[in-house]
């Protein structure tokens, strides 16, 4: 269960970032919906990468591009803590419906 927990969060991270980077070079209808997409597999990460960024780094000078790649970097760790947060008390529950199912056909 772990190695998909893991698995899910890698797949959202990457087509998150895949989506945020194309959205606006794609025309149409098709790049706004990339865009929501974006902040839906991002989130919280993204609001608060976002957050930070725009009240540490937005008057430093710095490229737009590199201040989304330092977005990127930083909505990374925040995702993976939410992730973990969130799955850890059904990485327990599994472990313990295991340990009594093994329990129990012993006897």
């Amino acid at each position: 269960m772990k190695r998909n927990i893991a698995l899910a969060f890698l797949i959202c991270q990457l087509l998150g970032e895949l989506f945020a980077w194309a959205a606006p070079h794609i025309t149409g209808p098709a790049g706004p919906w990339l865009w929501v997409a974006s902040i839906i597999l991002l989130f919280p990460g993204d609001l608060i990468a976002t957050w930070v960024i725009e009240k540490l780094l937005w008057t430093s000078g710095l490229h737009f591009a590199t201040l989304q790649f330092l977005k990127a970097l930083l909505e990374f760790p925040i995702n993976a803590a939410v992730w973990a947060a969130l799955a850890l008390p059904w990485i327990h529950s599994g472990a313990r419906c295991r340990t009594r199912n093994a329990g129990s056909t012993g006897g």
